[in-house]
């Protein structure tokens, strides 16, 4: 149990610290189960920290963040691949997910409010840095790709939301 933590401190402080090195040097074979379990074990501690500041309400988040967290690296994978190669990119999908899964340690500090915000923005830029070497692209490219992905998902939240106020015809105050 030791080593298995020592090895998701040190592949957690590379992604933080030397995100260039550890995305150019990250396998983009292997299989899925690495990748997942560092994401699951970083939504399982900010599901603690919730817990924490939250006085336990956050209880359940050390339950369903685990799996939110699986199924929106999956999620995030495929719509980040898509638009890799919208421009141009050479990436597989699974080198994609293991991008989305290592950025995610961003949510480590993802419970604590408004530090969480911060953490969020370098997640943006960890995913840049990882796209940008395993699709072989540009900056700019890469933060195209990420910015259509980020595009595709508010539009998506904004359409459920209209799509909520008209079948239910809850109009929040203010």
């Amino acid at each position: 149990m030791a080593g298995f933590l020592r090895n998701y401190y040190d592949t957690g402080k590379k992604v933080l610290l030397k995100p260039v090195e550890f995305f150019r040097e990250m396998p983009t074979t292997g299989g899925y189960k690495d990748p997942l379990i560092f994401a699951i074990i970083t939504a399982v501690i900010m599901g603690v920290g919730l817990t924490a500041i939250t006085l336990g309400v956050g209880f359940l988040a050390i339950l369903f963040a685990p799996i939110a967290v699986a199924i929106s690296i999956f999620l995030a994978a495929l719509l980040l691949l898509v638009c890799a190669k919208i421009v141009g990119g050479t990436g597989t999908y699974e080198a994609t997910l293991r991008v989305a899964a290592y950025a995610n340690i961003v949510n480590i500090i993802g419970w604590i409010p408004i530090v969480s915000v911060l953490g969020s923005i370098y997640g943006l830029v960890l995913t840049i840095i990882g796209m940008k070497e395993i699709h072989s692209l540009s900056t700019v490219k890469a933060i195209i790709a990420v910015g259509i992905a980020i595009a595709i998902v508010f539009i998506i939240v904004v359409l459920l939301a209209i799509i909520g106020i008209g079948i239910t015809g809850y109009v929040p105050a203010g």
